[in-house]
Order: structure tokens, then sequence, then C-alpha cells
């Protein structure tokens, strides 16, 4: 068990380096030159070689590569070219707002998703069933920026329940919450309900039936442990998008997140802010995905005795 922990751990961690060199290297084939974005319109070329001086993009691409790569171990990403401050100090202000945003969207479609699903399996094409159905089709079809849209135009704009952008508190995230919760449901509402459709139609539950074992203790001890490995696989994936993927959600709100931040960094050609940005996002994904594989060894014994 433990060469397999390691094997992962090492195969994460290239992972890892191998996007950080692709960030690097993307950026600078894309997204153009910043001192042309922070000065003046008719600025001479002296005055856009200071600010290419001052930026650190005025070195060859490999002193820029050496100098970004040395940074990283000790947190230092360099500064912002619009803020000039820490990129490291505004992700810390933002990340703990987009990581809170994605965690309650998440507790709340895996909440759904088990309770609908599950007892969907129970009784298929029961009421429960259909409304769980209808959910999925309206969340897969429905884009998050209208969603979102339409929340705040009820809720904030016709009732006035709930604040329309902004971070005014907790009551702030219930909107966009909804709104995120409602992109990812989809996808773990299916998977929770096949799941259990499959683990409730299996031989060991038929005989657990016969022996007399009541109905709920067959469904949640026995069925929904089985059930649980797929949706844990979906989940970490779940949660590495929305991460990256409340960029949306954030805007339509004016939220105060990590996603918001991004959008103003690629508009001001902002290398590090972008750079350090998609890393520390990737960094947790790729975490996460570790923590998923640790789970499955957990929860299922065969993994254990293969590895």
């Amino acid at each position: 068990m433990l060469g397999f922990i390691l094997k992962r751990v090492f195969q994460n961690l290239l992972m890892l380096a191998a996007i950080v060199l692709a960030v690097f290297v993307l950026m600078r084939l894309t997204a153009g030159d910043p001192a042309r974005i922070k000065a003046p319109i008719f600025a001479s070329e002296d005055v856009l070689n200071q600010y290419r001086a001052q930026f650190g993009t005025d070195t060859p691409l490999p002193q820029q590569l050496k100098t970004f790569l040395s940074g990283i171990p000790r947190g230092d990403f360099g500064t912002s070219f619009r803020y000039q401050e820490p990129v490291f100090s505004l992700i810390q202000q933002r990340l703990p707002r987009t990581v809170i945003l994605a965690v309650c969207s998440l507790v709340l479609a895996v909440s759904l998703a088990l309770v609908i699903g599950v007892a969907g399996a129970r009784k298929p094409y029961g009421w429960l069933d259909r409304l769980g159905l209808a959910l999925s089709a309206f969340g897969q079809s429905a884009p998050t920026f209208w969603v979102g849209l339409m929340l705040v135009l009820v809720f904030s704009v016709q009732l006035g329940w709930f604040p329309a952008v902004g971070f005014e508190g907790p009551i702030s995230l219930l909107l966009p919450t909804i709104a995120v919760a409602l992109a990812v449901l989809p996808t773990d509402l299916r998977v929770i309900r096949t799941a259990m459709l499959e683990s409730l139609g299996q031989d060991y539950i038929r005989t657990a039936k016969a022996f007399g074992i009541p109905d709920r203790k067959i469904t949640y001890q026995y069925a929904l442990r089985n059930a649980a490995l797929p949706l844990i696989t979906v989940v970490g994936i779940d949660l590495g998008y929305l991460l990256g993927g409340t960029i949306v959600t954030e805007v339509v709100f004016n939220y105060p997140g990590l996603g918001q931040l991004a959008i103003d960094a690629v508009n001001a050609r902002d290398y590090p802010l972008v750079q350090a940005i998609t890393i520390v996002t990737a960094a947790i994904f790729v975490f996460v995905n570790l923590v998923v594989d640790l789970l499955y060894m957990v929860l299922d014994p065969r993994i254990r005795i293969s590895g």
C-alpha cells in the first residue's frame, strides 16, 4: 500500500510540474506585452522598455523561467503588474472566498444527489425520481450565467430577499451557491442513481433481504457504501471544476473571489497573477484527486489487496 501511495504522489508531482511549465510558456505566447497595457497610449519605446524592465519581461525567456521556478518553493510568485503587490498576498485574500463558495455548492449538490438519487433508486420513476430527472435535465441545459441572472432578477430585484452583488456576509453566498450547485448536480445525481440501481440489483442485496435485514440498513449500510465509489470520483472532479469554474458565477454576482481576480488579471495581461492563480488552482485539483485515490483504498478492500 505504501508503494501505491508513493507512486501516486510521484505521478501527481510530475503532472503539477508539467502544468507549471505549460502555463509559463503559454502565457508568453498568448498574453501579449503587458508594458503596452500599463504604459500611456502613445508612449515611446524607451518608456515601454522601462516598464518591461520593471516587470522583468526584458530578460530572455529561460532567465524568466529560472527566476519564476526559483521563487515557487518560497511561495514567491512575483509582483502583480496591475496591483503592484505580491501575487501570493492577493491570492490569499481571494482564495478563501472561492473555496467557501465551491465547498458550499458541492455540499448542496452532493446532498441533493444523495437524497433524491437514493430515493429514486429505491422507487424508480416515482415522484421523487421524476423530480430528480427533471432537475438533472434543467441543470444540464441551463447555462450558469442565465441561472445566476434569473436568481438575481427574482430574489434580489423583485423580492429583495438577498443582496444582488458583492459580499455582505453569509447571506450573500446563498444565490451563488445555488447557481453553481445546479451546474454539477446533474452529473452527481445520475451517477448516484445509476450506481444505487446497480447495487440494489446485486445478489448480496437479495441475500440480505432473504435473511430479514431491514430495508433501511440494506440501502444505507450495504448498497450505498458500494455506490459511493463512483460518486467519490465525480466529487473530486467536481471540486476541481468548481474552483476553476466559478468564474462566470463570480462575475454575475460580482463576488470578490479568485475567479473575478483571474478575469481582471487576464484583461491586464498580468503574467505573474494569472500564472499563480492557474498553478494554485491546479495544485488544489491535483491534491483533491490524490485524496480521492487514497479514499478508494479505504472504501474498497480490493484496491488494498491488489496494491
